[in-house]
């Protein structure tokens, strides 16, 4: 059990709504394990509050922070440097505060290239990918893909224009990767045979979507590897028409688990407790779903 006192360093995430993050979970788990006097708590930030908040950890002397939905890019201004990577996602997930500077890192697309190699022995150099969506997770998902040498990449959404301006973005930055913003009027069957990859980056699978898919079950043959970036439920209605039709299917844990892990370490200078911090996320989830 942690204890918590004058000498606690904090860490936590910013956020709203945050009723269902199970991030303190594992990384408090993964301090508990370590043995450091470290804590993680949720900070729910609304409204216009944001810059007051990044000021307050700053303040109030917080080792790092989270961010997610909705902030990962508005919070850009208020910090004093990014990383490369952040630069290039534009947007941030993990502040590091060093010496009174604020350090913006984006894991998130480390953590999906991470779960890609080490949960599904899977290389994304020279393959083909299509990715649903063309938001921020979407954006994080098809740079960290360009880095690591996707030879094509599609961006599928329904507003062609919002896809369009991602898949410029990347071969502006990533000449060498060939990527297309496509709608769903495209000739979407010619398209998905030619993938190796299809990453799920919207929220459809969720909540009250829970039974509709993103694209069309009849899209999916067994060459794919498929991945929903959604972790609640944990098999959403695209992963199980994956499998159905023979694919291999994976969902978003372990992009949460690794993600969370190099914030861990960019904070700590220490290396996660990988193990443990999957089990107290498969806890954690399993409450949830009750």
């Amino acid at each position: 059990m942690l204890a918590i006192d004058g000498e606690t360093k904090l860490t936590g995430i910013i956020g709203y709504p945050l009723r269902y993050t199970i991030s303190p979970a594992f990384q408090n788990a993964a301090f508990e394990h370590l043995g450091l006097n470290w804590c993680y708590i949720p900070l729910v930030v609304e409204g216009d509050a944001l810059k007051k908040a990044i000021e307050g950890i700053r303040a109030l002397n917080f080792a790092g922070v989270n961010v997610t939905i909705p902030y990962k890019e508005a919070v850009l201004e208020y910090l004093d440097e990014l990383t490369s990577t952040a630069e290039l996602v534009e947007a941030v997930n993990t502040i590091l505060v060093r010496e009174g500077k604020l350090i913006g890192y984006n894991t998130d697309g480390r953590g999906f290239i991470t779960m890609l190699q080490k949960d599904m022995e899977f290389d994304p150099k020279d393959k083909r990918a299509l990715i649903v969506g063309a938001g921020g997770a979407a954006r994080a998902v098809a740079v960290s893909l360009a880095l690591e040498g996707c030879a094509e990449i599609y961006i599928l959404n329904r507003t062609r224009e919002r896809a369009f301006d991602l898949a410029r973005a990347i071969c502006n930055k990533f000449p060498y990767c060939l990527t297309q913003a496509i709608d769903f009027e495209a000739d979407l069957l010619n398209i998905f045979n030619r993938v190796d990859l299809i990453v799920n980056a919207t929220p459809v699978g969720t909540d009250i979507s829970t039974d509709e898919t993103p694209v069309s079950p009849d899209l999916l043959n067994e060459g794919h590897l498929v991945c929903d970036l959604i972790y609640s439920p944990p098999e959403t209605q695209l992963l199980k028409e994956a499998k159905r039709v023979g694919a291999r299917a994976i969902n978003g844990v372990g992009m949460l688990l690794y993600q969370g892990a190099a914030s861990f370490e960019i904070w700590t200078d220490a290396e996660a407790p990988i193990e443990i911090m999957r089990k107290a996320i498969f806890e954690a989830l399993e409450l949830k779903e009750r």
